[in-house]
């Protein structure tokens, strides 16, 4: 048996586009609440806050083919300033700094955002509080 001849669709978005949704779908109260529950929430200021390393890794599935540090600069450049919460005076950090900061932030988090975001679990005022 002879496959027919096929082409894969692979649609092309804007990463304004992209921005839109990750902000609907995402509410930062969500990663805020993953943080708390995952006792992943950083114990000092830091360059890299531990939600912006979670947006990290969920745009880091998007655009897959560039470097962390270009899907870094697209979110900063990107997302709206409640996500962000950096200062004028940010500067991209190197790769490695990246690295340690996922490396820091461990995968704990990253299922508790699943958990809240897919299925809808509940954010209570005290959650976020």
């Amino acid at each position: 048996m002879q496959l027919k001849k096929f082409t894969l669709i692979n649609p092309k978005l804007e990463a304004s586009l992209v921005f839109q949704a990750i902000e609907t779908v995402i509410q930062a109260e969500m990663i805020e609440v993953a943080l708390k529950k995952s006792n992943s929430l950083e114990s000092r200021r830091r360059k890299l806050t531990s939600s912006l390393v979670v947006c990290l890794i969920i745009a880091m599935s998007y655009w897959s083919s560039d470097s962390m540090t270009t899907v870094l600069k697209n979110l900063v450049n990107g997302l709206n300033k409640q996500w962000t919460k950096l200062g004028q005076s940010w500067k991209t950090p190197v790769s490695s700094s990246i690295t340690e900061a996922r490396q820091r932030l461990g995968c704990q988090v990253m299922s508790q955002s699943f958990k809240i975001i897919a299925f809808g679990e509940r954010i209570n005022a005290i959650d976020v509080g």
